[in-house]
């Protein structure tokens, strides 16, 4: 058979094969050793674009008048791998010609009429009784195919992302935003995130006919710096049950516009917003419940104006997973906020309501409980009168957080002040309170630091379960920590609890604190009370109030944990 009759139509031999290779909707060229096409068929001329006298006895990089990547360019061959690996005319017939190496399913792009296109090729050498005559190659359109594969990881993508930068914090406004970071410009040109105002407040959400529903914006983010439509973040918005974001709650499944003119239709009571929307180019919407563990929490609003393509299926789906992921972070800060409110208030319900006025002694406190991204501890203290004239100042710190310390901190707080006024001495009162805490659980203790003070005498005593030294400034400015035996913390076990006495002079100050005030992430404790030593030794505070502020704002900012600060000054007392 001549190389003739296999590079044109059979005249002999098997004709009937000549329709596998003209009718195969498999786009085929078949290339010689110089790579000049020699043949084709009719979904390769379809592919392309360019009828025969155009693409037969030309090389690829020979071809003229088609604007595309792969078959006709002015510059060589190159097609790429889908591992990125290039190649052009050279390796082709070096490769498949040459050795005889054949390409299965490799990736090529090009672009036709401003549309891209994705091919898949393969290629092998063909050869006659032992003599090269060239190589066919075989090319199918998976553009659609390819679309759906870079959506699919583009959309996995968007959520593994979703998985590590929202909920970094529990705090909810933040959660907030992480989302909607992530959605702009991604998913949406503008999102905005508003919260039922009931869940916000720890209140139970409305159901089904419970009329309007009230929502806080907590999240807003829009690619267009200049656009404002009527609500921003923090503004309580309410609206009726028939607008698109109460549709979207109360039925627990998203509403979409997939068009200005549905746009418009879903804001039809409120007119001025639909045409706020209109006016920035949105042209599609959807509208997402955020539910996290059967609880409705509000709903996200996604509109695209730039991004040509409206809301699809696809779209929905993927929204809706990365809502849920975002529903259930929102909901941890909520349930974390509430938590925290709710020992915050049981803390302060139990510290001292109102600090006595005591003979040769004037007071000044602060309570801080821990921020929003930490959780309220057991700090505590108080100034306890007793018959003998004498008062006891005293400071503790329960370990652990949340409600449980708060209460165990209540509980110490009444067992102390019942202790003292029986006339307990401070050495016994420390070996009650460890009793106290050690019928709690295991990973539960506490410090506290106990003083008795005689105004007569100004005479001090000081016993410590692990707590920090006091701190005494002296009339002149200068600054001491009190050296007071360390017994170990309530609750670990048998311990004596011995005593230290000092005189304190008329006119100096007492700090007593807890570690919230000098332990701060990456400083040594130490560094922390000397910065205590010298806020106290520099400030020029006038009154215990005025320089509790100031001891606070040198040395609290930012502070992760409760702080709990408690002055006493003494005054002029007869001494016997």
């Amino acid at each position: 058979m001549s190389e003739r009759s296999l590079l044109e139509p059979s005249s002999r031999g098997n004709p009937e094969l000549d329709p596998l290779f003209d009718q195969s909707p498999i786009a085929m060229v078949f290339l010689d050793r110089e790579l000049r096409a020699r043949r084709t068929n009719a979904a390769f001329r379809r592919l392309i674009g360019l009828p025969d006298e155009e693409i037969i006895g030309r090389r690829p990089s020979e071809a003229n008048g088609l604007s595309i990547r792969y078959w006709a360019t002015t510059r060589p061959i190159h097609w790429r791998t889908s591992d990125g690996t290039a190649w052009d005319e050279r390796t082709l017939a070096e490769q498949v010609i040459g050795r005889g190496v054949p390409v299965v399913n490799m990736h090529v792009e090009w672009i036709r009429a401003g549309k891209r296109q994705v091919l898949s090729w393969s290629g092998y050498r063909v050869t006659e009784n032992g003599r090269v005559l060239g190589a066919l190659l075989c090319f199918i359109d998976f553009t659609d195919h390819a679309q759906t594969i870079t959506q699919a990881h583009a959309r996995l993508d968007l959520l593994e992302r979703a998985g590590s930068q929202v909920g970094a914090t529990l705090d909810i406004h933040h959660t907030a935003r992480e989302l909607a970071d992530l959605a702009v410009p991604e998913l949406a040109d503008r999102i905005s995130i508003d919260l039922l105002d009931q869940v916000l407040q720890g209140e139970t959400p409305p159901r089904a006919g419970s009329g309007a529903l009230r929502f806080r914006r907590v999240a807003l983010r829009d690619s267009a710096t200049n656009t404002k439509i009527r609500y921003e973040v923090d503004d309580l918005i309410t609206l009726p049950v028939t607008s698109p974001h109460a549709v979207a709650l109360l039925r627990g499944k998203p509403s979409l516009a997939r068009n200005p003119a549905e746009v418009g239709g879903q804001f039809s009571d409120t007119p001025d917003v639909a045409e706020a929307f209109l006016a920035r180019g949105v042209h599609t919407i959807m509208v997402m419940p955020l539910v996290a563990r059967g609880v409705t929490l509000g709903v996200a609003s996604f509109s695209r104006a730039e991004h040509p393509e409206p809301y699809g299926e696809a779209d929905v789906r993927l929204v809706s997973d990365l809502a849920s992921r975002a529903a259930v972070c929102i909901d941890n800060a909520r349930l974390y906020t509430r938590e925290h409110n709710m020992a915050v208030t049981l803390q302060r319900s139990l510290l001292p309501q109102r600090i006595p006025q005591v003979p040769g002694l004037r007071i000044a406190h602060r309570y801080e409980p821990a921020t929003q991204t930490a959780e309220v501890g057991g700090d505590w203290f108080d100034v306890i009168p007793l018959d003998t004239g004498q008062v006891a100042l005293v400071i503790g710190d329960v370990t652990g957080h949340g409600i449980h310390a708060a209460a165990l901190m209540g509980q110490l707080r009444t067992t102390t002040a019942a202790l003292a006024r029986l006339g307990c001495p401070p050495e016994e009162i420390m070996r009650r309170l460890s009793d106290v805490v050690a019928e709690h659980d295991d990973e539960i203790g506490a410090t506290c630091l106990y003083a008795l003070y005689d105004p007569e005498s100004r005479r001090c005593r000081f016993t410590s379960a692990g707590h920090l030294p006091p701190a005494l400034r002296h009339p002149g400015g200068s600054v001491e920590l009190i050296d007071v035996p360390g017994g170990m913390m309530l609750g670990v076990g048998p311990s004596r609890y011995p005593a230290t006495d000092t005189e304190l002079p008329e006119d100096s100050v007492l700090a007593l604190y807890t570690d919230g005030l000098v332990e701060h992430p990456g400083q040594d404790i130490g560094t922390g009370m000397s910065d205590l030593a010298r806020t106290l030794t520099a400030s020029s505070a006038r009154s215990l109030d005025q320089l509790c502020d100031s001891v606070l704002a040198d040395l609290g900012a930012g502070a992760r944990d409760d702080i709990a600060l408690l002055l006493a000054r003494t005054t002029a007392g007869t001494a016997r």
